[in-house]
């Protein structure tokens, strides 16, 4: 596996959700670049980081379909995933989350997630909202799914 190269360098990277969604709904533009995010993580180039946000925002759509199967099947694999850190909320995480909104109007799950990767000690942050440009806390470089095609 050839490790993407805006992520060569890059021990720790937080994968935001959007990554996870492209990737189970194989997205047609975004689904292969988001395998081989997970790839990377999976062989061990960088370690991946994710909050429990993610397991909340991955989770919605199965149960509105009734499918609580599949919401199952995806908090095992966040739990288990390989070289895979699931995050918890915690208070200081909320707190940082809080001052990220207040400075740069992020919307409150984009802050509870830049804060988990100022937290688990991330230097890359996984995305495809451009939005977190010029809202990332130092030393977290934002590296968008769209330029990993």
């Amino acid at each position: 596996m050839v490790r993407p190269r805006a992520l060569r360098g890059h021990q720790r990277v937080l994968i935001d959700s959007s990554v996870w969604i492209y990737h189970f709904e194989q997205h047609p533009k975004f689904g292969a670049p988001a395998g081989r995010v997970f790839e990377g993580v999976e062989e061990g180039a960088y370690r991946g980081i994710t909050s429990e946000l993610t397991l909340l925002e991955l989770t919605v759509r199965p149960l509105q379909l009734g499918r609580q199967d599949v919401a199952d099947e995806y908090e095992l694999l966040l739990s288990y995933f390989p070289n895979l850190e699931l995050e918890p909320i915690s208070r200081e995480i909320l707190l940082d989350a809080a001052a990220l909104r207040a400075r740069h109007r992020l919307r409150t799950p984009d802050a509870i997630l830049l804060a988990t990767a100022v937290h688990s000690r991330a230097t890359a942050a996984v995305t495809n909202d451009d939005s977190w440009f010029g809202s990332a806390p130092t030393g977290v470089e934002i590296i968008l799914l769209s330029r990993l095609t």
